[in-house]
């Protein structure tokens, strides 16, 4: 997965050695035209991240819901985080009727959460409509990355695990491996911390 969001990321997109692409409208100066995300010839995730979990822009929730009904007919899927889903279920219930996946996400820059806390987030999720979960969050030790594990080994349906921080590269490898089910690179450049570039994540997972 390439992450765009950066302007020439949607250069680099249609050549990179990568199955889907995630689109961060939120990172990007300015909305992108529709010419430019037809141009990534690639599925596409659309992200309007809100601002306490990463997100580029303070953005109000109804605008969010406005860029993404704008962007619906153009993508593949959506990523929601998990705390917007009342807020942005008419943007779920659009995508369920457009047959667009849902990602619903969750980010914890500041730690690791417990399993316990992050199998309620999940199953929160399923019943509002996830088709896959997605969780990132601070890998410092052993025991952090242990608890991703753990999220994905116990998963009722799809789920993604990332780490972030000082064992962000070498979790994400080893997650990937585990079964996670979207991979994040970045294309122009890092991001977060602990992200591979995308084209060399690749490389490498296919050699593990």
């Amino acid at each position: 997965m390439g992450t765009i969001h950066t302007l020439r990321g949607f250069k680099l997109a249609p050549k990179a050695d990568v199955d889907w692409c995630e689109v961060r409208v939120d990172l990007l100066p300015r909305p992108p035209e529709p010419e430019l995300l037809n141009g990534v010839k690639k599925p596409l995730i659309l992200t309007v991240r809100r601002g306490d979990e990463g997100g580029g822009l303070a953005l109000a929730e109804e605008v969010r819901a406005e860029l993404y009904h704008e962007y619906l007919p153009l993508v593949d899927a959506v990523d929601i985080e998990a705390r917007s889903l009342s807020a942005l279920e008419g943007v779920v219930a659009a995508a369920k009727i457009s047959g667009k996946l849902v990602v619903v996400s969750f980010h914890d820059f500041e730690g690791m959460p417990s399993s316990r806390r992050l199998r309620r987030i999940e199953k929160g999720a399923r019943d509002d409509g996830a088709d896959i979960v997605k969780v990132a969050a601070v890998t410092t030790g052993p025991r952090d990355v242990a608890v991703l594990l753990d999220f994905l080994d116990g998963a009722e349906g799809a789920a993604s695990a990332m780490g972030m921080g000082e064992l962000g590269r070498a979790s994400r490898l080893l997650l990937a491996k585990a079964g996670s089910a979207l991979n994040y690179g970045w294309l122009d450049k890092p991001q977060v911390p602990g992200q591979w570039q995308a084209e060399e994540f690749a490389a490498l997972l296919r050699q593990a």
